[in-house]
């Protein structure tokens, strides 16, 4: 059995790879756990400043409640899967949960870049596939 990490963000891609997850691990009985990351930008921070830690964490739950429920949709009925929601920087806090976690394994979508505009924007599955303290699959 392997803990797998499955990072999404609504789009079709995270939900694929949350499917190609979930049927993989399938017979070996992986534990898998969707994780949502905000990345906010400065205005929204701002906005967030005057809640507590428990409504920050209420409203960032619920932010992420449509993204977990396409992924879920994406997967078999009997999967079991936790779900997991936080603010930061995508990349660096999807290696660091799995690293602090000790995941055996990022499963995750590509967004499709390619070319000049991967290399100049960089991408969040570029970054964890560098940095990744265990195995990553990258599904298109």
């Amino acid at each position: 059995m392997m803990r797998q990490l499955i990072p999404i963000d609504g789009s079709e891609q995270a939900c694929r790879a949350a499917a190609w997850a979930q049927k993989s691990g399938a017979k070996t009985g992986d534990e898998l756990t969707l994780l949502h990351v905000f990345d906010l930008n400065a205005a929204e921070a701002m906005a967030l400043a005057h809640l507590t830690r428990e409504e920050i964490a209420e409203r960032v739950t619920a932010q992420a409640a449509p993204s977990f429920e396409k992924a879920r949709a994406a997967m078999t009925a009997n999967a079991k899967v936790e779900t997991l929601a936080v603010i930061g920087s995508p990349a660096d806090e999807i290696i660091g949960i799995a690293k602090a976690q000790g995941f055996d394994h990022i499963v995750m979508g590509s967004r499709g870049l390619s070319g000049f505009r991967e290399l100049m924007l960089g991408s969040v599955s570029e970054k964890v596939l560098r940095r990744a303290p265990c195995a990553v699959t990258i599904v298109r």
